[in-house]
């Protein structure tokens, strides 16, 4: 992992900045298949996310510039996705997201150092499994969540080539249970 790089939970003074690097990688990666009001919901509903510090959390990596080169959420999951409703009902289940890692920074550790910290989050709140949604399309996506052991729950195989996973927390250590609370 690059030495130059420092990593922020992130608060109001990177809310926008993180908020325009993440819609600036939806438009990158999605381009045309979300619509203008999409993105606009998306770019607002961030703002709830990152305020709501009880449940959710999102990290970013910065360079010696202090830009943003890779960001992840974590949010407690909403259940409204119609086909997992059943799945995780009454369930406390994380949600990851809006990992993206800038192409001249990836293949460097960076996203694992992320989810990294989301986990310590997620197991620091007490959540049971970490769920999170992909696309067969994004770029070393699908292949990075299964070489983190995300499992595949279900496969939409629908035009977005949506893909459904999912990681139980259980088997952490309480060693690592305990370094969260100390990070967070």
């Amino acid at each position: 992992m690059s030495k130059e790089l420092h990593f922020k939970y992130v608060n109001s003074i990177f809310q926008k900045q993180t908020k325009d690097y993440i819609i600036k990688e939806y438009m990158k990666h999605y381009d045309n298949k979300l619509s203008k009001n999409r993105y606009e919901k998306l770019y607002k509903d961030m703002d709830s996310l990152i305020n709501d510090t009880k449940n959710n959390a999102f990290f970013i990596a910065l360079n010696t510039s202090n830009s943003i080169v890779a960001s992840i959420s974590i949010s407690i999951y909403d259940n409204r996705i119609k086909p997992l409703q059943q799945k995780y009902k009454k369930r406390k289940i994380a949600e990851i997201g809006r990992c993206y890692v800038k192409e001249e920074y990836r293949r460097q550790g960076i996203a694992s150092e992320l989810l990294s910290l989301a986990t310590l989050f997620a197991i620091n709140k007490e959540y049971e499994k970490m769920y999170l949604h992909t696309h067969y399309f994004l770029p070393g996506g699908f292949n990075f969540w299964k070489k983190m052991g995300f499992c595949i729950t279900l496969d939409e195989k629908d035009s977005l080539q949506t893909v459904h996973m999912e990681k139980s927390l259980q088997n952490i250590s309480k060693h690592n249970h305990k370094l969260a609370k100390i990070i967070l």
